[in-house]
C-alpha cells in the first residue's frame, strides 16, 4: 500500500499490508496541501494513521528510507523532514514486534525474531 496520507478512510485488512513508504508519508503529511501541516501535526498524522492501519490488520509491514546518511547540518524543510521521519521511525520501532533493517540484502534484526543473532 502505497498511502498519500494517513490512511483516511482506509479499508479494514483482513490479512498482511505492507507499508512502502514511511518517508514519502512523512514528506506528503509535510508538504501536500491535503497534508497535517507543521513539524507536530504531521508527525502525530503519521504515527497515528500507521497506528490504524495496524489495527486492522493481522500483520504490518512499515518499509522507510535511510536518508540520514547524506551529510551533517540540515536546515530549513529538510531539517524538519528529517526531524519528523526520525521520530516516527523511533515512535514506529517502539510498538513493533520486530525491527529489522537490511542492507545489501542482509537483515539486521534489532528488536524481534532474529534479534539475537
Amino acid at each position: 500500500m502505497n498511502a498519500p496520507l494517513a490512511f483516511r478512510g482506509a479499508a479494514a485488512c483482513k490479512g498482511a499490508a505492507l507499508l512502502e513508504c514511511l518517508s514519502n508519508l512523512a514528506a506528503n503529511e509535510l508538504y501536500s496541501p491535503a497534508g497535517a501541516g507543521g513539524e507536530q501535526a504531521a508527525l502525530a498524522a503519521v504515527v497515528d494513521g500507521v497506528e490504524s492501519l495496524r489495527r486492522q490488520c493481522e500483520a504490518l509491514v512499515v518499509v522507510t528510507g535511510e536518508v540520514f546518511s547524506g551529510g551533517s547540518a540540515y536546515a530549513g524543510d529538510t531539517g524538519t523532514y528529517l526531524r519528523v521521519l526520525a521520530a516516527a521511525n523511533r515512535a514506529l520501532a517502539a510498538r513493533a514486534d520486530a525491527v529489522c533493517e537490511v542492507a545489501c540484502g542482509l537483515p539486521r534484526y534489532y528488536k524481534g525474531e532474529g534479534a539475537a543473532l
